[in-house]
C-alpha cells in the first residue's frame, strides 16, 4: 500500500541510503542501507519494511489522509558558477537595497519557522524573466557580494541563500533556492541557482551534493 509523505517531507535516495528532510522540524535523517526498502514513485512512497513505515508515521513524515505529495521541480546540479564576483564599485540603490533587505530579516527570517520560511519563498515564486543572468542580474549579485561580509549574521548559507533570494526578487529577478545532502559523512548545504549556473557558491565545491529540495 503507497503512502504519501507529508507536505513538510523530503526525501532522496543517495546509494544504498535514504536521507528525509522534515522542514517542519528542520530536521534531516540519514537511513543508511534503507534504499532497497523504499520505493518512490508518482502513486507515493512504498515502503517494504513494516518497521520503518511505522517509524516514517511516528516521526510525523507521512500525510494522515491521502494528498498530492509534495513536488519540487527538478534540477541538476550546476556545472557553472559567477565565480564569486566582487564589485569593484558597487551603486548606492544597490547598497540600499541590500541593506533594507537586511533589515526585514528581523523579523523574515530569525523568528520565523524553517517550514514557513520556505513555504513564504515558494510563494515568492517569479515567472522565468528572459533577462535572466543578465547584466544588472550578475551586477546585482556582485554587489552582494561586496556588502555580506560587512553584514552581520551572515555566516550560514540558510541566511546567505536566502537574503540574496528577498535582494534578486526585490529587483525583479528570482533563482531557484535549492538543497543539497551527501552522506559519509553526511553533509547539507543550500546555494541559489538559476539554471545550470550557482549564483552564491562556486560549482566545483557542490559536485557530490544531491539535490533533495528546490524552491
Amino acid at each position: 500500500m503507497s503512502r504519501q509523505l507529508s507536505a513538510t517531507t523530503h526525501l532522496v535516495k543517495i546509494g544504498e541510503d535514504v536521507v528525509v528532510l522534515d522542514t517542519r522540524t528542520k530536521t534531516y535523517f540519514c537511513l543508511p542501507a534503507a534504499a532497497e526498502a523504499v520505493r518512490v514513485g508518482p502513486g507515493g512512497i512504498v515502503f517494504d519494511d513494516p518497521d520503518l513505515a511505522e517509524e516514517f508515521s511516528q516521526a510525523g513524515l507521512l500525510a494522515e489522509v491521502s494528498a498530492p505529495a509534495p513536488t519540487s521541480p527538478s534540477i541538476s546540479l550546476p556545472n557553472k558558477d559567477l565565480g564569486l564576483q566582487v564589485a569593484e564599485r558597487v551603486l548606492l540603490s544597490d547598497v540600499l537595497l541590500i541593506l533594507v533587505a537586511w533589515t526585514t530579516m528581523i523579523f523574515s527570517y530569525h523568528i520565523v519557522r524553517f517550514d514557513r520560511l520556505v513555504a513564504s519563498a515558494r510563494r515568492g515564486r517569479r515567472p522565468s524573466s528572459s533577462d535572466a543572468l543578465g547584466t544588472d542580474f550578475k551586477a546585482l549579485v556582485a554587489a552582494f557580494e561586496r556588502v555580506l561580509p560587512w553584514l552581520p549574521f551572515q555566516g550560514v548559507c540558510l541566511y546567505r541563500s536566502f537574503l540574496l533570494l528577498r535582494v534578486l526578487r526585490w529587483r525583479g529577478h528570482d533563482a531557484h533556492w535549492v538543497f543539497g545532502v551527501s552522506t559519509w559523512p553526511f553533509h547539507a548545504h543550500c546555494w541559489l541557482q538559476v539554471g545550470d549556473v550557482a549564483l552564491d557558491d562556486t560549482a566545483d565545491r557542490l559536485q557530490g551534493l544531491t539535490p533533495i529540495m528546490v524552491v
